[in-house]
């Protein structure tokens, strides 16, 4: 008989366990979503920056030979 109430609280911890990660990626996509416009624009401008800086320093490494 314990090992039927041992099952049992087995499983009411696996379900709690599920619901907790359920509502934490809730949570989770819910600060991703209120941050992604400022993400992506920072993401962006970094992006932008370092196509420059490598474009800059392809073209002296071709001007000054390899």
């Amino acid at each position: 008989m314990s090992d039927d109430l041992n099952m049992a609280e087995k499983f009411k911890r696996g379900c709690i366990s599920v619901l907790v990660g359920a509502v934490a990626i809730y949570c989770a996509v819910g600060v991703i979503e209120s941050i992604w416009p400022t993400l992506a624009l920072i993401l962006g401008i970094a992006g932008v920056i370092v196509l420059v800086v490598g474009a800059v320093m392809l073209y002296q490494k071709i001007r000054s030979g390899w």
